[in-house]
């Protein structure tokens, strides 16, 4: 089957030999010989759309794929990796932002408005009984071998909490921003969030670390 890219003005034209592309519908150069260009500041792939509408989901870009094989298939909707082949001030495996425009009461989000959101699904069928390990967020540092080794970074961690851009607006978020924030989930004992614990602690919340279940406290006011 070959493989075809798109051009200015609709144009079509296949890709073959040495930039033959793996792609299936469309799509460009291929591991060992990629599409190259130099020129700062350009876009490889460039969409910039724009949606009137009053009602509906209306989505940028939409992917969705059905895994149909057997059970030792899978795979990702979207599947994002920068390389960092050279020293460079930074880079982004994915960088997604949620702006508005600086309009007052023109350009909010009545109701949820988040940068990223990541949804597990369980299905509605009492009968999946799942086996394996399940999180609608993995945070991981993947070590490529024995020698990979963070020694000498001025820091790494497994989540990075920012408070950002302009100072006066950065102090009244932290203001008015919390570090978690936990909905859907009734306090009771033998639950993940517990209000009602012995002592002086206001809450708990359930973690685990390997095997082990273990509390974090919660006390219901700062104590200067």
């Amino acid at each position: 089957m070959s493989t075809y890219i798109l051009r200015q003005g609709g144009k079509g034209y296949e890709l073959g030999g040495s930039n033959a592309c793996p792609a299936i519908l469309l799509g460009a150069g291929s591991s060992g010989s990629p599409m190259v260009h130099d020129e700062a500041g350009k876009n490889f792939l460039e969409f910039r759309f724009d949606n009137g509408a009053t009602s509906g989901d209306n989505r940028g870009m939409y992917l969705r794929i059905s895994l149909t094989g057997t059970s030792t298939g899978g795979g990702e909707a979207l599947r994002a990796y920068t390389n960092v082949d050279a020293n460079m001030v930074g880079a982004h495996g994915a960088h997604i932002s949620l702006d508005f425009a600086a309009t007052a009461g023109g350009s909010e989000c009545s109701g949820l408005g988040v940068a990223g959101r990541n949804t597990l699904h369980i299905p509605n069928i009492a009968s999946w009984a799942p086996t394996g390990t399940y999180a609608a967020i993995q945070a991981e540092i993947y070590s490529d071998g024995a020698n990979s080794d963070p020694a000498g970074m001025t820091e790494l961690s497994f989540f990075r909490v920012v408070n950002g851009g302009n100072a006066t607006g950065a102090a009244d978020v932290d203001d008015d921003a919390y570090l978690f924030s936990l909905q859907g989930f009734t306090g009771g004992s033998g639950h993940m969030f517990y209000a009602d614990v012995p002592g002086t602690l206001a809450a708990s919340l359930r973690i685990k670390v390997g095997s082990t279940a273990y509390y974090l406290p919660l006390y219901s006011a700062q104590d200067d």
